[in-house]
């Protein structure tokens, strides 16, 4: 729904949102209610992923399946910090600026981060402020229209796919390790 009445371009992407809650009948409602089911989500994921440390699930047999869950937790993250920009305003612009310029400093990948010198080859580094992990992310230097667009086929196509791929190996675990694990 939301979809038909946005377009993921900087001329475009405000002006979209503000006529969705003003102009599009129940447009407010099902942003919010996409708002906030995004952060309870989150505080799921966060809770069921403590609940099952908390009774030692991650141990065998279900090792694999402990792998999965982080990394769905990893892009239920991932897909709170993408959808976060797409409303365009300048507290979306400055949240991912400085949330992009954290991977400046990821260790080998970044830029600026410890280890960036081992990908060397002949002299010339592999690591720049152009090809590193904040460019990757950014798609340019900067928070621009490539970041806006990049974050919205992430946000709507790419992430969910994965997801949906994990998910279904999650589900299939559970089913072959016996059900949940019970509490000790």
């Amino acid at each position: 729904f939301l979809m038909f009445f946005y377009r993921p371009t900087a001329a475009q992407a405000w002006d979209d949102m503000q006529a969705l809650q003003t102009a599009v009948g129940f447009g407010l409602i099902v942003r919010n209610m996409h708002r906030w089911a995004a952060h309870l989500m989150v505080l799921s994921v966060f809770l069921h992923m403590a609940r099952v440390f908390y009774h030692r699930a991650y141990k065998p047999p279900r090792e694999f399946n402990w792998v999965i869950g982080v990394m769905l937790l990893q892009l239920t993250l991932l897909l709170s910090f993408t959808g976060y920009l797409l409303p365009w305003d300048q507290l979306a612009i400055w949240a991912i600026t400085v949330g992009s310029n954290m991977a400046r400093a990821t260790p080998v990948l970044g830029h600026e981060g410890p280890g960036f010198q081992l990908l060397n080859l002949g002299g010339y580094d592999l690591i720049t402020s152009g090809s590193d992990a904040r460019f990757l992310l950014l798609g340019s230097r900067f928070v621009g229209e490539e970041t806006l667009n990049r974050f919205y086929i992430l946000h709507c196509v790419a992430i969910p796919l994965v997801a949906a791929g994990l998910i279904a190996i999650h589900f299939w675990r559970i089913r072959k390790d016996g059900g949940i694990s019970q509490p000790l």
